[in-house]
């Protein structure tokens, strides 16, 4: 089956403009190609040691999430953020030993509530478990554009940030649920972020997915409500983010979906408009 990418992408971003961390990304080459799905390789997820849920994965997380083809690449505009969300450890904080890690908001609102969930979800099942992290995040600070916290179009904020702002748009939800999850033992190559278009409401978006032995979860801000990927035929995957690895996803044949994909990927900011 031949997948057939019909945008194309010129990628480049400001050294400026990138985030403290990981170093600015270098422009990349257009994308404008046909890619045999045969070829795309997605690693064997390891199961979880800890005694706490542990989505178990018997195959490889499907990465094509919301009915796409995810093929890995690299340079993507928003990599040098995320990576930058990932280099320290910010699971300690909605850890029992938060004070002793040095790690800044640990007396805040944001990070007690979430820390009291722990407890909560001990044998729980997965969808029960991703179902709490959902709702406990979504509870745990307002949602506020990153214009009106920070004075920028675009900013990716570390849980320590958050908390001491106590808000944050749709990829700090995103990224606070990842934390969490982390800190309940989940594995990273079981979650993975998506940038994607909401074209309902016509903006840019960010999620989170968590992928189990019975499916991709969808941990969304917008709801509290879990649900699978399948369920959200509203959302349209740019690109996303597993561990270390970016993917940029496409879609089979010929569909209105790939038409009306962002021409500058670099354009693509959670919380605005198309």
């Amino acid at each position: 089956m031949l997948l057939n990418f019909t945008f194309a992408a010129f990628l480049s971003v400001s050294a400026a403009a990138a985030p403290a961390g990981p170093p600015a990304a270098a422009p990349v080459p257009v994308y404008s190609q046909s890619v045999r799905a045969d070829t795309v390789l997605l690693a064997a997820l390891q199961p979880s040691a800890t005694p706490l849920p542990s989505l178990p994965a018997s195959t490889p997380a499907k990465l094509g999430v919301f009915a796409s083809v995810a093929i890995s690449a690299a340079r993507l505009p928003a990599a040098g953020k995320w990576q930058a969300a990932r280099q320290t450890d910010y699971s300690q904080l909605f850890g029992a030993n938060c004070a002793q890690s040095g790690l800044a908001g640990c007396d805040s609102r944001f990070a007690t509530k979430i820390r009291g969930m722990v407890d909560q979800v001990a044998g729980l099942s997965d969808r029960e478990m991703l179902d709490r992290v959902n709702r406990t995040v979504n509870g745990a600070m307002t949602y506020k554009s990153d214009a009106a916290v920070w004075g920028v179009g675009d900013y990716w904020a570390t849980p320590a940030e958050m908390a001491r702002k106590g808000a944050g748009d749709c990829e700090d939800f995103a990224i606070a649920k990842y934390w969490a999850l982390r800190s309940l033992g989940v594995p990273d190559e079981k979650l993975q972020l998506v940038l994607l278009q909401d074209t309902r409401r016509q903006l840019f978006h960010a999620v989170l997915i968590a992928h189990t032995g019975s499916g991709a979860y969808v941990l969304d801000n917008v709801s509290n409500r879990l649900e699978a990927d399948t369920a959200y035929a509203q959302y349209q995957p740019i690109m996303s983010f597993t561990g270390e690895r970016s993917y940029i996803h496409g879609f089979a044949g010929n569909s209105r979906a790939v038409a009306d994909m962002p021409k500058d990927l670099s354009a693509v900011a959670p919380g605005m408009g198309l």
